[in-house]
């Protein structure tokens, strides 16, 4: 494993209007599911009020589903650095984690967005072998001492930009880290000299999504296998997407 430069840590990102440029923001917020609620639920003279169960499958659609929570690497403070590069590590490393889900927004919970850009070392010997350099999900239950998206030691945050952590890090939560599958989300381009953006999105439908309970995190790793392959990561998010409080509290109304 190598490193080509110290980026800052990971940031939370709190404010669902900021510009990014590596994901589709087709959000909504709840102001606007409020407003609609308001409009569908009353009758006007050219149409009846809609009833509920089918106002609630309306607020329940994708493209009503609103921000919850985000972390994110940015890229590095160098144009083409790559914020971290893994050399033949079939393991991984893991390069971002939530905060644990609070029973309240596990139960919001629709759908997990990861971004990033990558690519692996930009040749190959047998293009026919396939890509070794890939990206797995997995869920695991961290102590609270840990930061977002970084690792802790004896109750302190660690975050040196080197990924230097995370040999002593990894043992300290071997078995929580391993306590379930990992799913391999993406692989990235064969041989290819200039990253690639990729955005991987996992609903309610992908098992990932319907196993996170209270207590979870979302981790995403970064992965390569066999000498001279490499996984070069320029950014990486990890985006929370959810229903919002009026549409879970009627849901749960309705049952």
């Amino acid at each position: 494993m190598g490193h080509e430069s110290s980026p800052g840590p990971p940031t939370d990102q709190a404010d669902p209007t900021r510009s990014s440029t590596s994901i589709a923001q087709s959000w909504t917020t709840p102001d606007s599911n409020l407003a609609l609620l308001e409009c569908l639920s009353i009758a006007t003279p050219t149409r009846p009020a809609l009833p509920t169960e089918l106002i609630l499958q309306i607020l329940d659609h994708p493209t009503r589903w609103v921000y919850l929570y985000s972390i994110r690497h940015p890229p590095s403070v160098h144009p083409n650095r790559p914020i971290v590069m893994i050399a033949n590590r079939p393991t991984g490393i893991p390069l971002l984690f939530t905060r644990p889900f609070s029973a309240r927004d596990s139960g919001r919970l629709r759908q997990i967005v990861f971004t990033f850009r990558s690519r692996d070392q930009g040749w190959s010997s047998n293009p026919d072998n396939g890509s070794w350099s890939w990206f797995e999900a997995s869920l695991a239950r961290l102590p609270s001492t840990d930061e977002d998206g970084q690792g802790g030691f004896n109750g302190t945050a660690q975050w040196t930009g080197s990924y230097e952590w995370t040999g002593e890090w990894m043992k300290l939560h071997e078995k929580r880290l391993e306590n379930g599958p990992r799913y391999r989300i993406q692989t990235n381009k064969h041989a290819s000299t200039e990253p690639e953006e990729y955005t991987i999105e996992l609903t309610d439908e992908h098992e990932l999504v319907q196993r996170v309970n209270e207590g979870d995190r979302v981790v995403l790793w970064a992965c390569a296998c066999f000498p001279g392959w490499e996984n070069r990561v320029y950014e990486a998010e990890i985006t929370v997407l959810g229903t919002d409080d009026i549409t879970t509290a009627r849901q749960s109304d309705d049952h």
